[in-house]
């Protein structure tokens, strides 16, 4: 697919157009083709506006921080979007529960719940991958996993239209989960219970020093590999 041809058939946003953009800069293998089109939106509204304006024939695919992605040599095909900034990096605290952006690290997620002495989140700390992509796969380490704290997650379909689903709608199972495919997840609502934040750190480092000793944390990895 032809980027120049592809840009001009795009609707104006007020985020970014990146054509041609490679993906091995965007990945932690550092390997793999561009991407016709990288688009990187300004905001949950500018990617809503994109989505229901873009021709339905152009390929949309959502990336997160490419933790977990191997891009084939030949690229992707149409549109990639990478929710970055600002508009998709917030976190909040609200009694027990937590609210981040889809663009949020997993660490960072872990860290916030620590700050206000939420159990229960401390699994994230060992989650090398934000919370978007957490959401897709149901991400887990260290005995809990994403369908054991969310309640609920937004994410906006191939037509740009709003949904909300609870922990059921996202129907989880191990490291995925049923929700529609093309829906682009922009934030998610997890629970924690009130605890004593010296135990929580102490749990924290304990999973930190476990990701040490047994693998290349220093590396750049997809986490768990297998050879047949």
């Amino acid at each position: 697919m032809s980027q120049v041809g592809l840009t001009s058939r795009l609707p104006a946003v007020r985020g970014r157009y990146i054509p041609k953009a490679a993906m091995s800069g965007l990945t932690w293998f550092r390997a793999g083709g561009p991407a016709d089109v990288l688009f990187m939106p300004a905001d949950t509204d500018d990617l809503a506006e994109f989505l229901a304006q873009c021709p339905d024939d152009v390929p949309v695919m959502a990336v997160g921080v490419g933790s977990n992605l191997l891009v084939r040599d030949g690229g992707i095909e149409g549109v990639v979007v990478r929710l970055a900034g600002k508009s998709f990096a917030g976190i909040t605290v609200n009694s027990t529960q937590l609210t981040a952006g889809a663009a949020v690290l997993d660490v960072a997620v872990a860290k916030a719940a620590l700050d206000a002495g939420l159990t229960g989140l401390e699994f994230m700390r060992g989650i090398p991958g934000s919370v978007g992509g957490g959401l897709r796969m149901n991400a887990g380490a260290y005995g809990r996993e994403f369908k054991d704290v969310l309640v609920s997650a937004a994410a906006l379909d191939r037509k740009g239209r709003r949904y909300v689903l609870s922990n059921a709608d996202m129907s989880f199972t191990y490291r995925q989960s049923s929700a529609p495919t093309d829906l682009i997840f922009v934030e998610a609502v997890f629970e924690g219970s009130p605890g004593d934040k010296e135990q929580i750190e102490a749990r924290m480092t304990e999973i930190t020093n476990a990701r040490a000793q047994t693998q290349p944390i220093k590396s750049r990895t997809g986490g768990s590999t297998f050879k047949n």
